[in-house]
């Protein structure tokens, strides 16, 4: 019987290891495409959050126990109270023309927003579901980051239910960057910089109940 080389057992060791890690990221739900921000409108910009889910927490990893009470009782075709937290960044390209002398760095003309939709219930289907939000227009023009099109520097997505985030990859994009701990570190910025601009990017749906699809009921909350 014939040994397999050492450097093909280390390929196999290592492409396995990949896809379980792979695998326990994207176990819930995972990011079913790139987040988009469009012009929708004279007065919006939209923003879609593609996402699918894939199984039930409660199921994953084949540890499931069987409900003992009505509290306890769940559907497993079902998942409740489903988060969809977005953070978009934006370099404001007017401030940066007009102190274009100073010496700043990009750094310091990047503005940070966040908001929230949170759905009453989503059915387990793995089918293409979709967060939406949106941004005044008038402020991406005020700030130069909407000419032809809209100018994204960076997102990052947070999907979460009954207070557990689900691990997810390319939940995160920001810029040209692709190492994981630049990543991180985008995510943190966003997450400490964007309540300052809170109440700018809204739910499409306190909007227009028409920006609502099948993805699943909302609750009327303010973000």
């Amino acid at each position: 019987m014939k040994k397999i080389p050492y450097h093909l057992l280390l390929s196999i060791a290592t492409l396995f290891t990949f896809s379980i890690s792979n695998a326990e990221e994207d176990q819930i739900v995972k990011m079913a495409n790139k987040v988009t921000v469009v012009k929708d409108s004279d007065m919006w910009l939209r923003v879609t959050v593609p996402f699918n889910v894939l199984t039930h927490p409660k199921l994953a990893g084949g540890s499931a126990s069987r409900p003992t009470s009505v509290e306890s009782a769940y559907n497993p075709e079902y998942l409740d109270n489903l988060k969809v937290k977005v953070y978009l960044c934006f370099s404001n390209e007017f401030k940066k023309k007009l102190l274009r002398s100073q010496n700043l760095t990009d750094a310091q003309y990047y503005q940070y927003y966040s908001s929230e939709v949170e759905f009453s219930t989503v059915e387990i289907d793995r089918a293409n579901k979709n967060a939406y939000f949106l941004f005044p227009t008038l402020i991406a023009e005020r700030d130069g980051f909407l000419t032809g099109y809209v100018n994204l520097i960076g997102y990052a997505v947070e999907i979460t239910s009954e207070g557990s985030t689900f691990e997810m990859s390319n939940s995160i994009f920001f810029d040209k960057y692709r190492d994981e701990e630049i990543l991180e570190k985008f995510k943190e910025q966003a997450k400490a910089n964007s309540e300052r601009n809170k109440g700018v990017l809204v739910p499409a749906h306190t909007v227009s109940m028409n920006y609502l699809d099948g993805t699943g009921p909302v609750k009327l909350t303010n973000n």
